[in-house]
């Protein structure tokens, strides 16, 4: 006989386990107040006498996994399908009953308002921890299942009844609710069972949706009363195969009938074969027909468009022949009246033919001549005028009235791109101006820097000092800046920023002596500084300060000073790991990495991202000063470049300004003149009238003569 190798349990049972480890209930049933029974993983026994809470505790961890309507208590103990506990008595703690003539009444050991809470911890093979839990309360004496309230959840960590009952405290669930979905770790937190159901049995790989109801049953193995439908129910899947094979039966049955109408069904598609390339010219001879019936519809009412446009530019071209027309009526007019006025003149000097008259028509000639010398003059600046804005200078008065439409039309346009000239030119002025506020600040600082070359604290904090160590008589040395008392390993300059950032609110720390600090405190307490100042007693140190093995602090370099040893004490407890990458900055509290985050307590994280990492403009720790200088002074350069692009840029502004003004005066100079005042074809024909008309008169006195 071969030997076989013994199996334990453990063979059985050896991977990918989640096993109950721990169960706990509080006011539940017989037990009052909080209790806990830890599950051994290899397995425990209940063992008890009879009301021991041997049941009790099971229906505790049934509660957590079925819903109310559906879990059975005390299984083992019930006859028949009575069963003598449920939910709220077991909330209660029903515990006895009494008959008082007329009545059975239930002694319970709650009774008013009451809280009960059940917890169940199961533990994976990696250790991660699982919690379901489940909060019941009553807030008055009812023994109605409609009173209850209640709250499921399921945690990703081990979360204890004293958390729960400590947060729900006197009733308040909101802050309970709030507690509980401030926790990451929580990923379930509802009143309803089914989306609570689900979420516990994914997580804990719980395939069957009648697991739960089956250890129920289990655990109630002396009542069951038909093990054959107790698996058959709960263990085993539903078959389909009678239904699926009498479905294949009556599909076969109609085989035949199928083959003769695919039969048919390939002849009549031969025979239709043809069809769709019919259909599709049919479909495109439509499609013509429609296009040239719809061009045919539309062809009366595209030739009215041209019809419309061509009649509309011709009754523009009209309506400017006779506004020319006018004009030119309006002229022949005058120059009609002018020739009668001239005849009946004549036929006067004619009859007189004295020389009266001559002298008259000479007087008259130069008259004619001045007002023809002014309004050239005139029409010579409307002219010039006229050009400079682009405009016809034509002396007629079609062109006249053109340009005084223009006129009128360009002046309110002119007026807003004056006012936005006007906001260029103040918006490069206050640019001016907050540069060199900025450059004279810069150089102000660059000269401070430059006073004090060992320090890179901030010049207001190094200010105070001064006039702390003036008017206290303590020496600078005495009173030192934490940042001027470290700097970093040149081997770990990669760190520099992070470190930085760490040190951010200790570098302007400022160490005070043991023996002078109350004259400190008394200067710093009567005067406000407009600084976050913060002091610092330097006290006496024994022994070597310990930092942490990959802490920042081993990444730095320590001051020869007699504050050398304190520092480091002092430092000690604000000392972060250094760590490579985000995950091992999540595991890690108190941690940092190269890039600035920060993992302080546990969960808490900061990134101080004011400031770029690398802008050593911001870093105050060190000895010297000198990369500090020298990015003020580039950033000095840069301002000097930029103030003079600005200074361009405001006086082209300015220069666009004044052109926009000298055109908004054109214009307006443009719309001063009146046509009268420069119709120069009319005072040259009048001049040359009159010439006429007196040569003829001289003419015919030479004659008399």
């Amino acid at each position: 006989m071969t030997d076989r190798q013994a199996v334990t349990y453990a063979d059985l049972f050896s991977s990918g386990q989640i096993k109950l480890a721990e169960l706990s209930v509080y006011n539940w049933g017989s037990f009052h107040g909080l209790h806990r029974a830890r599950i051994d993983p290899d397995g425990t026994l209940l063992t008890g006498d009879n009301g021991a809470g041997k049941s009790t505790l099971a229906d505790g961890l049934m509660a957590l996994l079925l819903p109310p309507g559906r879990a059975t208590f005390n299984v083992a103990a019930a006859q028949g399908d009575r069963h003598d506990r449920s939910l709220i008595s077991y909330i209660r703690g029903n515990n006895s009953s009494a008959h008082d003539g007329s009545q059975t009444l239930t002694k319970s050991k709650r009774e008013g308002p009451v809280v009960t809470a059940l917890q169940g911890l199961y533990q994976a093979e990696d250790g991660a921890r699982m919690t379901l839990a489940a909060l019941f309360w009553m807030t008055s004496a009812s023994h109605a299942l409609a009173d209850l309230k209640r709250l499921y959840l399921v945690a990703k960590r081990q979360l204890d009844l004293e958390e729960l009952l400590h947060a729900f405290g006197q009733g308040n669930v909101r802050a309970l609710k709030q507690h509980l979905r401030n926790d990451p770790f929580v990923i379930a937190c509802d009143d309803r069972f089914g989306e609570y159901q689900e979420t516990y049995r994914r997580l804990l790989c719980m395939e069957n949706r009648n697991a739960p109801a089956l250890l129920s049953r289990a655990l109630g193995l002396k009542k069951i009363d038909d093990l054959t439908t107790l698996i058959r129910e709960l263990v085993l899947e539903p078959s389909t195969v009678r239904e699926d094979a009498r479905t294949a039966v009556a599909e076969f049955d109609d085989l035949v009938a199928t083959h003769d109408q695919l039969l048919d069904a390939r002849q009549q598609r031969d025979a239709l074969a043809s069809l769709p390339e019919i259909e599709r010219e049919l479909s495109s001879t439509q499609g013509e027909l429609q296009q040239l019936i719809a061009e045919q519809d539309g062809l009366p009412v595209y030739v009215a468009e041209q019809s419309h446009r061509l009649w509309t530019r011709k009754a523009t071209e009209l309506s400017q022949a006779v506004v020319e027309a006018e004009i030119e009526l309006k002229r022949i007019e005058q120059a009609e009246m002018d020739g009668a006025q001239r005849v009946e003149q004549r036929h006067a000097d004619y009859l007189q033919a004295g020389g009266v008259r001559l002298e008259i028509i000479k007087k008259e000639l130069q008259q004619a001549r001045e007002q023809l010398t002014a309004v050239n003059q005139k029409a010579s600046e409307y002219q010039q005028t006229a050009r400079v804005l682009g405009l016809d200078i034509r002396l007629t008065e079609t062109a006249f009235l053109a340009n005084r439409q223009l006129a009128d039309a360009a002046q309110d346009d002119l007026e807003q791109e004056k006012l936005a000239a006007r906001d260029r030119l103040i918006e490069a002025g206050t640019q001016y101006s907050e540069l060199q506020k900025q450059l004279r600040a810069l150089r102000d600082e660059i000269e401070e820097i430059e006073a004090r070359p060992d320090s890179n604290i901030d010049p207001r904090f190094q200010r105070l000092r001064d006039d702390m160590t003036e008017m206290l008589g303590i020496d600078r040395e005495q009173l030192m800046f934490i940042g001027e008392l470290v700097d970093v390993q040149e081997r770990h300059r990669d760190w520099q920023g992070a470190i930085e950032r760490a040190c951010s609110s200790l570098s302007t720390i400022l160490a005070v002596p043991e023996n002078r600090f109350s004259l400190v405190t008394r200067w710093l307490n009567q005067r406000h500084t407009g600084l976050h100042v913060r002091a610092q007693v330097v006290y006496a140190v024994q022994g070597q300060a310990s930092f942490k093995s990959d802490g920042y602090l081993r990444k730095l370099q320590w001051r020869e000073h007699p504050y050398r040893e304190w520092v480091k004490h002092y430092l000690a407890k604000f000392d972060l790991h250094c760590v490579e990458t985000t995950d091992e900055l999540d595991r890690t509290p108190f941690s940092m990495t190269q890039q600035g985050l920060m993992h302080l307590h546990q969960g808490r994280f900061d990134k101080q991202d004011q400031h770029r990492l690398d802008d050593r403009r911001k870093w105050a720790l060190g000895f010297s000063n000198k990369a500090r200088l020298s990015l003020l002074r580039q950033d000095t350069v840069q301002l000097e470049a930029d103030l003079s692009a600005c200074s361009e840029k405001r006086t082209a502004t300015r220069s666009d300004l004044e052109a926009v003004d000298q055109r908004a005066r054109d214009w307006e100079k443009l719309t001063t003149y009146q046509w009268q005042e420069i119709n120069v074809p009319y005072w040259q024909e009048r001049v040359q009238t009159v010439e006429q008309d007196l040569a003829a008169l001289e003419g015919q006195e030479n004659h008399l003569a």
